[in-house]
């Protein structure tokens, strides 16, 4: 036998169709399509061995064109039943086609029917076909016809790229089978046409396989294809090399032809090496792109991470390089929180969001062991070691939720600072000693770049607390206003820890919470609550986390809490809440409540940020408490100031409700006049307080009944002044000052005490000077009867223009006689 083209196809042929079958059977899972698949394999396999032997054993070559044909033809069965499952549907002829295939393969093999002869002559294949061949053969055209068809509509119907690629490789290797098949019943169907076609197929197939996933198989087939093609071709070329030399040096024999041989394998195999390196490089490349290349994972990772100082990105961009290229579908980080010494879930693949919740307390079994040892432990470790033995029920839940095949240490120094968890390969082989290996260089490479990233962001969170802290003492020394002071707060917390929201709610003495502030104001769930008591119900929850002296997280779908605790607690688009207390002096006096929605994606009451959620607020409180104080300070003050009023009223010969009757006829001419309502609220408390300078001025003066002395009517005079002077520390009186203190001032210039002209005089004082002149005619003193309204509506029209504002005067009297 001679090596030629003639017997090198069908042996490359043969050695790929093995090779894909051999995978096949070792791949784990056996599922209903890799099963099918394994027997069209194993029937392409016979069709290409046989091609061969049909050459080899020439003696026997009527018996291996028989073989070859019947595999043919079990070829196309064996098709139909593969694409019957990758189309996912059965015809009517399911049933039937097996049974075709075992007739005609058994009449092809074991009688002369369809080929009665075949032989070889000068490596050329010599056969003849019986009648019965072409019913036989021409059923099972039809059926991998058929076939193709079933593809193509599935290849039309679907959306899914991938899916139409995967389809797309394989009616494309079919056809090729289908349309080089004719040749072998015409005068060129000679080898090796149709079996080089048939190998061509088998490299689609393999194509397939690898770039979009057919079967779910790559892994397995690109270990395969990585030694079994070069080898192939390698051994290929080795016998067409020896071949050659023994046709060259015909007149060798005995122990020069052994010599020889032995000469041609060393060449051929140092000429081979490179050649094999070349090509899985070339296969590697093709197919995965290096993703399998440890080495260039690390070099990839140590370039990337010394660049990265976040946290998060470090982790992410580990994880991602780590299941890309050993191909592991769930691998996380757990990374040891410095606040608590818990390892925390930091980043993950492959996991639900509900795994955010697991933990490793700092006395764990896993952190224990990790911590004393360097080398990563596996989880068959951790199921017959007896140091695992005193796991807590939810933790062992914990691990076997999480399904990891390895914990791989994260030191620096000898600390443990992470855990890399990875799950089970997607190719369900074990870890070798080589993925350990790498994995273990993995944590060692990122252990310094975590700890890097934590040191800076670290740092970072407290120039961010510094500048938050800072930011908002600045702002808080400005006010003593509890709505400004709790609105600021709210503010920074919300732009500082970039939750949904803030609220500010403050406790009162009978118990009830009052909401001051929410940011930001514009949410309309929570806009109508300002000023308002908080829900009953909410009451619970707000006293638990006063009692225990510490933030605590609820999220919405907590299963202990009730529809109606939940609706206080929560509101629209929150996904969980913190609430902190606000702790005083000697006592709390409320809460920093913050509201998450999720749409920053990342956790926003981490342990960092609660850090910083207790810093704002304790600031939060000592501003609050002085705003309270101060408001309660104030409050006593004006008590005091109306009580003043009050008394100077009863030292007056007015009627008692004087100051109120003032208050509420100014207040319905500031609502006719469209003031704002700090105008109007100004103006109240003016008509009030607007006397109360009189307290310094005698009684002899200010009840005589006579006209007053030059001397006592200078000493008159200073009595708005005075009241100005004692309303003025009050922050929240200071827009009435000014009234009180012009209120006798007169339009024309002519008042006192400064003698203010027109617009000069500020709106609120000419407003109150028409309505105490009106109340003042209207009364009996002690110096002057009282008058009707009509008088008193006279005498102020007549007034129009010298001692009052003229447009003041026409409300005004539009006002009153309406």
């Amino acid at each position: 036998m001679l090596w030629n083209i003639s017997t090198v196809v069908p042996l490359i042929t043969f050695f790929l169709y093995a090779t894909l079958l051999v995978l096949i059977v070792i791949a784990r899972p056996q599922t209903e399509s890799r099963r099918r698949f394994r027997w069209f394999l194993l029937t392409m396999t016979l069709w290409s061995l046989s091609a061969l032997l049909v050459l080899v054993d020439t003696a026997r070559a009527t018996i291996w064109m028989r073989l070859l044909s019947a595999s043919a033809m079990t070829v196309m069965v064996s098709t139909y039943y593969l694409i019957e499952t990758i189309v996912d549907t059965k015809t009517i002829l399911s049933r039937y086609v097996i049974f075709y295939g075992i007739i005609s393969a058994s009449l092809t093999l074991f009688t002369n029917l369809a080929i009665p002869e075949a032989y070889v002559i000068n490596s050329e294949v010599v056969y003849t076909f019986g009648i019965l061949m072409y019913f036989l053969i021409g059923p099972s055209y039809l059926l991998l016809i058929y076939s193709i068809f079933r593809l193509t509509k599935n290849y039309q119907q679907t959306k899914d790229a991938i899916q139409r690629n995967r389809l797309l490789y394989l009616i494309i290797a079919l056809s090729l089978i289908v349309l080089v098949s004719p040749i072998n019943f015409t005068p060129y169907g000679r080898y090796p046409v149709d079996i080089a076609v048939n190998g061509i197929s088998a490299l689609i197939i393999a194509y397939a396989i690898l770039r979009y996933q057919l079967l779910d198989i790559r892994v397995v087939i690109r270990q395969g294809l990585i030694y079994s093609i070069p080898t192939m071709v390698i051994g290929a070329t080795y016998f067409l090399i020896i071949n050659l030399a023994l046709n060259l040096f015909k007149q060798f024999s005995g122990v020069e032809i052994f010599l020889l041989s032995l000469v041609v394998a060393i060449l051929s195999a140092l000429l081979a090496d490179p050649f094999r390196v070349r090509a899985q490089n070339m296969i590697d490349r093709f197919f995965f792109r290096d993703k399998y290349d440890a080495a260039k994972m690390l070099q990839t990772l140590s370039g990337n991470v010394a660049t990265i100082l976040d946290l998060n990105e470090v982790t992410k961009t580990v994880l991602a390089e780590v299941s890309a290229t050993l191909h592991i579908p769930t691998a996380a980080i757990f990374l040891r929180d410095e606040k608590n010494n818990r390892f925390q879930l930091i980043t993950q693949v492959g996991y639900q969001n509900s795994y955010q919740l697991v933990e490793f307390r700092q006395n764990h079994p896993v952190v224990l062991w990790l911590s004393t040892h360097d080398q990563p432990i596996t989880s068959q470790d951790i199921g017959v070691h007896p140091q695992f033995r005193s796991l807590w029920r939810s933790e062992r839940a914990d691990l076997e939720d999480l399904n990891a095949e390895l914990f791989i240490p994260i030191k620096v120094q000898e600390l443990l600072v992470g855990i890399l968890l990875v799950g089970s390969k997607q190719s369900e082989q074990a870890y070798t000693m080589e993925d350990i290996i790498t994995l273990s260089a993995v944590a060692n490479q990122t252990a310094v770049a975590i700890e890097n990233a934590r040191l800076f962001t670290s740092e970072q969170n407290r120039l961010r607390e510094m500048d938050t802290l800072y930011n908002m003492a600045r702002q808080l020394a400005t006010t003593d206003n509890l709505y400004e002071v709790a609105a600021t707060v709210a503010e920074h917390a919300v732009t500082s820890t970039q939750v949904s929201y803030a609220r500010i709610l403050t406790r009162e003495e009978n118990g009830d919470y009052i909401c001051r502030a929410i940011f930001p104001s514009t949410l309309p769930s929570l806009a109508y609550r300002i000023g308002k008591k908080e829900p009953l119900v909410a009451e619970h929850f707000y006293n638990w986390v006063l009692q225990e002296d510490q933030a605590a997280i609820f999220p919405r779908d907590d299963p202990n809490l009730y529809p109606e605790e939940s609706a206080a607690v929560f509101f629209e688009d929150t996904l969980s809440v913190c609430l902190s207390p606000l702790k005083g002096i000697d006592e709390y006096i409320g809460l920093l409540i913050l509201g998450d929605n999720g749409e920053n994606l990342q956790d926003s009451f981490s342990n960092i940020t609660r850090r910083l959620i207790d810093v704002i607020s304790d600031y939060a409180a000592s501003a609050i408490q002085r705003a309270l104080l101060h408001e309660q300070l104030e409050e006593n003050f004006l008590e005091t100031i109306v009580a003043l009023a009050n008394a100077v009223d009863a030292r007056d010969t007015y009627t008692g409700d004087h100051s109120q009757r003032m208050a509420d006829l100014s207040t319905k001419i500031g609502e006719v006049m469209n003031l704002e309502s700090e105008q109007i609220e100004a103006l109240h408390w003016a008509s009030i307080l607007h006397d109360i300078g009189k307290i310094g001025v005698p009684d002899m003066i200010l009840n005589k009944k006579g006209p007053l002395s030059k001397e006592e009517w200078e000493f008159m005079k200073e009595h708005p002044v005075i009241g100005a002077q004692i309303v003025a520390p009050i922050k929240f009186l200071r827009t009435v000052s000014p009234i009180i203190r012009s209120h006798h001032e007169k339009y024309d210039g002519t008042g006192y005490p400064y003698g203010l002209e027109g617009e000069e005089i500020p709106l609120g004082a000419r407003i109150l000077a028409v309505v105490d002149a009106y109340i003042a005619i209207r009364d009996e003193r002690i110096y002057s009867k009282s008058h009707t309204h009509e008088e008193a509506i006279a005498e102020i029209r007549r007034s129009s223009g010298s001692h009052f504002d003229p447009k003041i005067v026409d409300v005004f009297c539009k006002t009153i006689t309406g």
